[in-house]
């Protein structure tokens, strides 16, 4: 029986283990390869507790079954072996029969060879086993929208699942050796390399986001936990990676960084307040910068005063008023707008006008009120403007209330009176009250009145002055009365015709005296008379008629020799002239035409008109053959006819002179609107006004104009560093030097907010705008204005973006303001202190980030 033992013991229960101990091993072999191939490690999710479980049930039907066998003859192989060892060693009592050895030894055999054949079957059907399961995990990782990638150390890539795959645009095989740190974007590369560069067997996993390249070109986002795998040495021979597509997710959210920056720096640079008021705390949450600008309040200060903010700085006479404003906001609905005039005190201790706008911002659950957005403007120049012109219209009031003629004002499109004075009611009979949003028909009877209409369009048409010597009007008091009317268009800064003045003067009177002295002209010839001038030079009246007594006080016969007593009357200041008329015509023999005064010992003095025509005589003397007649009451006629002229043309000039000084405050008071108040150049108002205009005039000549938009870099610092009163000189002086810079009269600098302005530069291309943009930034630095809290320099810079267009109707002005904004935005972000000319590259490089 010895010689069937090995040479060498070998103790029984290697006999039954070593052959589980090498199922085991094969059985986790083939796991940590199926777990390898399929990226299982490092991946925190259901497929590995799954692949444990299989794992598991795989082991242990072999493990069950080698136990079951090992049982059946594990006893007749312990008597075997321990009767052999007592043969061999000369100790055993018992002998074994030849049969029952043969028995046992085949009973063995048996068991060991069903042993062997049932592990065999045992690990074919777990080898077919974990295949499947492989196939099955393959498809599981093939079939994640996750992005898996398998790399050595230095990232060369040896695996990757579709999901992956399909985002770069290639196929496995294609993709299986490059590089993933090749689809990193420069920015993030150095920090994945850091990361990479930090794994240690205790510290084996990083996570990390990175813009990458995608398929086609895209720029992508992604998420992704990496692994590293170690060696015994502690050396990395893998990395494990699953990444998750962010794109979307980064896209949104810098959409919001852009809208959340956009609204913040449009509420801290609108030159209007802006706050939010809370109802429930009554007072102001939030104040923009403007407070401090305008009112000299920080944004702290008015959060202090809390719920007193009205109390301490309002007018108190506007204060009730604001205090009702604040209850009536409760009734307010969403989207409507309550708007208030009132005073405030600024920090100078200086009132000032506010023009507030307030609306629902945000509601309780329950709707109730809690939160009111509003804008105030200052007004405090429009307020005083207005002052100014209430005195001036006031003052024209008065002048036109006081004229002695009747003044009335029409609207040029309806006709109907605007303006009536009191020389006006007294004529026609009605109150101002009655008169004012009538038109004629409403006035006067249908034929006068569509005579009136005619005349007035007549003029509106022609927009010049009309004069209407006649003019019949129909009074409701005095009956028909008869009126000298001057019409004036008065226009608008187009030439439109916007309004009707009428200045009438009541000549009734005046033309019955004249039709009164032409009666009596008829039956008083005057004097009728022949005068004669001798040779030595002497004068007498050969025949004069009885009127002589009532124009010279003199009788017929007293002159009859002699014209002395009538030249003794005349008016010292009329002898001259009316001598020097007698002697022109009696050497030209010219008819004699004079009128002169004459003066009575009573002291009365009155006009004549004298006329004759001259004939010479054989003996060398003139005869004038003529008449002499009163003319004092036409010469009063003509006084009154004058001074009526005089009051008229008066009026006229008085009211001309209104209208220009009129004129000139509107003129003060646009430039006061479109005039910055700090810097004193153009505001944000005149700089879209112009931007309009000049879009629509260079679109019809098709010329380029240019835009460049400037801020002053870090100046928050500035303000913070120096204080606001500095800010404000700094703005100031960058301004003016800006608008030295920009010296052509067509080119316009204006404050576009804050410490951000713009050039607008019509017919100018981008060379020009170049070379416009290099002076600014020249005068700017002139000026060396210190700037110690600067991160760019000791001095204050700018960046500027410049942007250029062909205006044409496809485009709106806007896109040329959008472009040299995105231009000085690049600008900054290259490091400031620059200025950048935008290109649709850059547009383009704008959608990608």
């Amino acid at each position: 029986m010895a010689d069937f033992l090995p040479k060498k013991h070998i103790p029984l229960y290697w006999v039954l283990i070593l052959p589980l101990v090498l199922q085991v091993l094969l059985v986790m072999a083939v796991l940590v390869f199926s777990a390898l191939s399929l990226d299982l490690f490092g991946q925190p999710n259901n497929n590995v507790y799954l692949f444990l479980v299989l794992g598991i049930i795989i082991f242990l039907i072999p493990a069950l079954t080698s136990l079951y066998i090992a049982r059946l003859v594990i006893e007749p192989l312990r008597k075997l072996v321990t009767t052999s060892q007592n043969l061999a060693q000369g100790t055993s009592h018992d002998t074994i029969s030849k049969p029952v050895a043969i028995a046992e030894i085949q009973q063995l055999a048996n068991a060991i060879n069903g042993m062997a054949l049932r592990l065999q079957q045992s690990l074919a059907q777990t080898k077919a086993e974990l295949q499947g399961s492989k196939e099955l995990y393959r498809q599981v990782v093939q079939s994640q929208t996750d992005f898996i990638l398998r790399s050595q150390p230095d990232t060369t890539i040896t695996f990757a699942n579709d999901a992956l795959c399909q985002a770069l645009g290639l196929a496995l095989p294609e993709v299986i050796g490059l590089q993933w740190l090749d689809f990193i974007s420069e920015e993030d590369l150095k920090i994945v390399l850091d990361k990479i560069a930090c794994l240690t067997p205790e510290q084996p996993q990083f996570i990390n986001e990175n813009q990458d390249k995608r398929a086609g070109g895209v720029l992508g986002y992604t998420q992704w936990v990496s692994r590293g795998i170690f060696n015994d040495k502690g050396q990395l021979i893998e990395i494990q990676s699953v990444g998750r597509d962010i794109s979307a997710l980064k896209e949104t959210q810098l959409e919001l960084r852009q809208s959340q920056k956009f609204i913040e720096s449009i509420a801290e640079a609108t030159p209007s307040l802006l706050y939010i008021y809370d109802h429930i705390k009554q007072a102001n949450i939030y104040s923009n910068r403007s407070v401090a600008e305008f009112l000299g309040y920080s944004p702290e200060e008015i959060k202090t005063m809390g719920a007193s903010l009205f109390t301490n700085i309002c007018h108190p006479e506007d204060l009730p008023r604001i205090l009702a404003a604040i209850e009536n906001c409760q009734k307010l609905r969403d989207g409507e707008i309550l708007e208030i005039e009132y005073r405030v005190r600024d920090a100078r201790q200086q009132w000032r006008w506010l023009l507030s706008r307030d609306l629902v911002f945000t509601r309780t659950e329950t709707g109730q009120l809690w939160q009111t957005l509003g804008t105030a403007q200052d007004i405090t120049q429009r307020k005083e403007a207005e002052i100014e012109l209430e005195k001036i219209k006031t003052f024209l009031a008065s002048i036109v209330e006081n004229i002695p003629d009747m003044i009335f004002v029409k609207d040029a499109k309806t006709l109907r009176f605007l303006e009536l004075n009191k020389a006006g009611e007294s004529l026609i009979g009605y109150t101002k009250e009655e008169v004012l949003g009538k038109n004629d028909y409403e006035l006067f009877p249908q034929e006068q009145a569509e005579w009136f209409i005619q005349e007035d369009r007549q003029v509106l048409l022609s927009g010049e002055v009309q004069d209407i010597p006649m003019e019949v009007i129909q009074t409701c008091h005095e009956g028909i009365r008869i009126l000298h009317t001057k019409k004036i268009p008065i226009c608008d800064a187009s030439g439109q015709a916007q309004y009707l003045l009428g200045i009438s003067a009541d000549i009734t009177d005046l033309l019955e005296s004249q039709q009164r002295l032409q009666e009596l002209a008829r039956h008083i010839p005057g004097v009728i008379y022949q005068f004669r001038m001798r040779p030595d030079g002497t004068f007498h009246f050969p025949y004069a008629s009885e009127g002589i007594r009532k124009i010279y006080g003199v009788s017929p016969e007293e002159v009859k020799e002699d014209a002395t007593p009538v030249f003794n009357v005349l008016h010292p200041d009329e002898l001259p002239g009316v001598s020097r008329s007698i002697y022109e015509s009696a050497e030209n023999l010219t008819p004699w035409y004079y009128e002169y005064r004459v003066c009575f010992a009573d002291g009365r003095v009155i006009w004549v008109l004298g006329y004759a025509t001259p004939r010479r005589e054989s003996d060398g003397g003139t005869i004038w053959h003529g008449y002499i007649k009163d003319i004092t009451d036409r010469k009063e006629e003509e006084y009154l006819l004058i001074k009526a002229k005089e009051r008229a043309e008066t009026a006229e000039q008085t009211l001309q002179k209104a209208q220009i000084r009129l004129k000139r405050f509107n003129k003060k008071l646009s430039q006061l609107i479109d005039i910055d108040g700090l810097t004193k150049i153009a505001n944000r108002r005149c700089f879209n006004v112009r931007i309009k205009q000049e879009w629509r005039r260079l679109s019809r000549a098709q010329v380029p104009i240019s835009l460049i938009m400037f801020d002053i870099d870090c100046f928050k610092n500035y303000n913070d560093r120096y204080g606001h009163p500095e800010g404000d000189l700094c703005l100031i002086r960058v301004a003016q030097a800006a608008r030295k810079a920009a010296s052509r009269p067509a080119d316009l600098v204006a404050r576009f907010g804050g410490e951000e302005f713009a050039v607008l530069l019509p017919e100018t291309d981008t060379k020009g705008a170049i070379m416009v943009a290099e002076k600014i930034i020249q005068a700017i630095s002139q000026l060396a204005i210190a700037h110690e809290a600067s991160p760019i320099s000791g001095q204050i810079t700018i960046s500027l973006g410049i942007g250029t267009q062909f205006p044409s109707k496809e485009l709106i002005s806007r896109t040329l303001i959008k472009q040299a904004d995105r231009a000085l935005y690049e600008a900054k972000r290259r490091g400031r202190n620059q200025y950048v000319v935008w290109t649709e590259e850059l547009e383009g490089e704008s959608s990608l980030s």
